[in-house]
């Protein structure tokens, strides 16, 4: 078959039309604001679900959930609707928490993490959904609760967690141990990040306990915060507070370790 010349002009200046309309082709399938907003809201207040942007930067956004019948589940969502489109194999216990991370440190999350009921820790590679890791089988009874942050000076983030009542750092890119407190605590829920300005990391505990993410001290501890926990810089002073709340009723406190107590602003 062959065209005339006429004809490639007339298809040459279409296909370049089509390029100029934005929502012709690329990014059809971008979720509506509404659609956004909706998975936003529900993976912010669900341990068991989390949302992120495809890696490669194509249309649509993920999400991740933990499902009580012991596997991990991944979601693409569009304008259209959602589809699965993974699922792990057969967990040891049934998800606790799932989170999302940038364990090699390149600003790029690159992993889906989980840890169980049964006290293990299972990481996944966010590309193609190979297991990177997970804990021994019998080497945690229980975990209590994780997040991840770079707590030393090489690139690679570190899985943070606490087991058995003692907070543990893995290498997010090794998956090496590489320190283990030597006192114990009781939480539910953590956060790392300097939040008295020292230029150094501290663990937060919702228990109530500012630590020392090298020596494992106690720096500052409170009676108690309240469940939920978050650090972060909201009067502009470079340095992180603590923020915390009871979930969905009861007040909200803020502390900034600057002055070393709860704080109130102006």
């Amino acid at each position: 078959m062959s065209f005339s010349r006429s004809a490639l002009l007339i298809f040459n200046s279409f296909f370049c039309l089509m390029l100029l309309i934005p929502n012709c082709v690329l990014g059809q399938d971008e979720l509506t604001y509404e659609q956004y907003r909706q998975l936003d809201w529900a993976a912010d207040r669900l341990d068991h679900l989390v949302a992120y942007e495809p890696l490669h930067g194509e249309s649509g956004m993920y999400s991740a959930l933990g499902e009580r019948f012991g596997t991990v589940l991944v979601f693409k969502h569009t304008v259209r609707g959602a589809e699965r489109v993974w699922k792990s194999n057969q967990l040891s216990g049934i998800p606790d928490e799932v989170l999302t991370a940038d364990l090699s440190g390149d600003s790029l999350e690159d992993a889906i993490l989980c840890r169980t009921n049964n006290g293990k820790i299972y990481v996944w590679s966010m590309d193609n959904y190979t297991l990177l890791w997970e804990s021994l089988a019998g080497e945690y009874q229980n975990i209590q609760c994780f997040t991840t942050m770079d707590m030393d000076e090489d690139a690679s983030r570190e899985i943070v967690f606490l087991a058995d009542n003692r907070i543990h750092y893995v290498d997010g890119e090794t998956f090496n141990k590489e320190w283990s407190s030597i006192n114990t605590h009781d939480a539910t829920m953590m956060r790392c990040g300097d939040v008295d300005g020292d230029g150094q990391m501290e663990v937060v505990l919702n228990s109530g306990q500012v630590i020392d993410a090298v020596s494992g001290s106690i720096e500052w501890e409170e009676e108690s915060f309240y469940s939920i926990i978050e650090l972060l810089d909201i009067d502009g002073d470079g340095i992180l507070e603590i923020i915390t709340e009871n979930g969905f009723s009861g007040p909200v406190k803020v502390y900034d370790m600057d002055y070393g107590n709860e704080v109130r602003f102006q």
